[in-house]
């Protein structure tokens, strides 16, 4: 058998799954059987209509059916998704030519290329479009805890990330002078809580790395989003004066989003302190111990988190006005070691040992999802993910961890659309290439995936936002009384099953 399987040709490459002839003969036929027909009803001629919710409901029923049926005769992901974005030119009834993609994404962060590595493992092609010149791959590091390694493990790069890097084994606050306040084991909670500090140049890598050559599009900065019905697609112009056509547009490009605002999303809302953050380097090693620290002090804290043996993640965040931006990194050690006069001496040393590379300065800002009052999440095959839709004060450390569970679970949504898209069109014509063609119904399908995304995602997004924000609020106050009564509290109330919940969500699989 395996010599028989070695002399088999290889798949043709217009083809994600490789093709099983057998299992689509017998669909083809059970689609083109009277009983078939008679199943289906007028599935096929609902895409010359606008649909309305009545008819949306009985089409996805009709859908579910047929899908059940074809697993009676044969595996879906012999049937699968093609090809998608290949490199395609329409001409258009204008007489005007593009590139025509069917899922573009803004923005080569987290959220962008986990986006695009779900979708490449679903068998969805994407172009993601970035505005730099190469991958951000500089800058510190995040706090990834369980329920992101949660969402890695299905995107298939967790067990590539874990051997590089510590797993913590509880979080300890402390006064400024050095001494424990509260400790919190992780062990204590009988459940495997799982926190590491993962730099975020190894992230972007294991996420890129996977990606088919040409997915990601540098020196790609977007000026413009012209949504046309005429032409069922969205236009994103860049910078560089070149044109790309899309069926379905995701915003991933942070908190100052060009597509979020395309969208009516206002500037998030300064919260009243700003981060600074860095990565100090011990060739010879460190002494630190496995363990997340917060110093805590009046209106500033600090936090220490080891990555591995010589690297250790610190940050910052410090009350007061935004002010203008600091670049100068030089500018940021000076700045950090002056507020932090009198400290323990680790957090001196960190500090001290950061490269210039890894210094940064922000103002930090959230962005509440209110139930009414905001704009539309969806929109024509528009929708955002990441910090370009909910942006997240770090003090859960549950930023770049969101956008991970984001990608897990939109990509999941859109890949089904896609699949009833393909299911619809062979039904019509067969063994033509796939495409996204802009039918009420294809546009339909791909409304509903993203809306469902959304639906599902929104509360994590809101109590998220909310819980980080009120925690912030009690680590920063600078009342003396007020930090008196905090540094008390804490060891009554500082306990996995109580402040870590929100790290047992699942995103669920692909």
């Amino acid at each position: 058998p395996a010599a028989a399987a070695a002399a088999q040709p290889p798949p043709p490459s217009s083809c994600i799954h490789p093709p099983l002839l057998s299992q689509n003969a017998r669909l083809l036929a059970f689609l083109t059987s009277p009983a078939s027909v008679s199943q289906l009803g007028s599935v096929h001629q609902l895409g010359c209509t606008r649909l309305s919710s009545l008819e949306w409901r009985k089409g996805q029923q009709r859908m579910e059916r047929l899908r059940w049926k074809a697993k009676e005769v044969g595996s879906l992901g012999g049937f699968g998704v093609r090809a998608c974005n290949e490199a395609t030119t329409r001409t258009w009834a204008d007489g005007s030519r593009s590139e025509l993609k069917d899922v573009v994404i803004v923005g080569a962060g987290i959220a962008g290329l986990a986006t695009a590595l779900a979708l490449h493992r679903l068998g969805v092609k994407s172009l993601v479009l970035e505005q730099s010149e190469s991958l951000r791959a500089t800058g510190t590091s995040i706090g990834i805890w369980e329920n992101a390694w949660r969402a890695l493990d299905v995107l298939g790069i967790a067990e590539d990330l874990r051997p590089k890097f510590l797993k913590l084994s509880k979080v300890e606050f402390c006064a400024s002078d050095g001494s424990c306040i509260a400790s919190m084991p992780f062990k204590a909670s009988g459940r495997d809580i799982e926190l590491r500090g993962v730099e975020r140049k190894a992230l972007l890598t294991a996420l890129a790395e996977p990606l088919p050559p040409g997915t990601i599009y540098f020196n790609a900065k977007v000026v413009n989003i012209d949504r046309s019905s005429q032409r069922g697609s969205t236009a994103i112009e860049l910078k560089d004066g070149s044109t790309i056509q899309t069926k379905i547009l995701i915003g991933c490009d942070g908190i100052r989003s060009v597509v979020g605002k395309w969208m009516g999303f206002q500037d998030p809302r300064f919260v009243g302190y700003n981060g600074i953050r860095g990565v100090g380097q011990f060739p010879d090693g460190h002494n630190f111990k496995p363990v997340m620290k917060q110093i805590l002090g009046q209106g500033i804290r600090v936090g220490l988190i080891p990555m591995d043996a010589n690297k250790i993640y610190w940050f910052l965040a410090v009350n007061g006005p935004s002010g203008p931006r600091i670049e100068d990194p030089e500018l940021i050690r000076k700045e950090a070691l002056d507020l932090l006069q009198g400290w323990p001496d680790e957090i001196i040393e960190a500090i001290e040992n950061s490269p210039s590379e890894t210094l940064s300065r922000s103002a930090l800002k959230d962005r509440w999802l209110w139930p009414f009052g905001v704009p539309s999440m969806v929109n024509g095959g528009i929708t955002l993910a990441g910090d370009a839709l909910h942006p997240i004060t770090p003090n859960l450390g549950q930023g770049g961890c969101c956008a991970l569970e984001d990608a897990v679970v939109l990509s999941h949504e859109l890949s089904k659309a896609i699949r009833n898209i393909h299911i619809e069109q062979d039904f019509k014509t067969s063994q033509e290439n796939f495409h996204i063609n802009g039918s009420s119904l294809d546009m339909n399908y791909i409304n509903f995936a993203l809306k469902a995304y959304t639906k599902k995602r929104w509360r994590r997004w809101f109590i998220l936002s909310i819980q980080s924000f009120l925690t912030g609020a009690v680590l920063q106050w600078d009342i003396q009384l007020l930090c008196t009564l905090r540094n008390n509290i804490l060891p009554k109330i500082l306990h996995a099953d109580v402040v870590l919940n929100h790290t047992l969500y699942d995103c669920g699989k692909l």
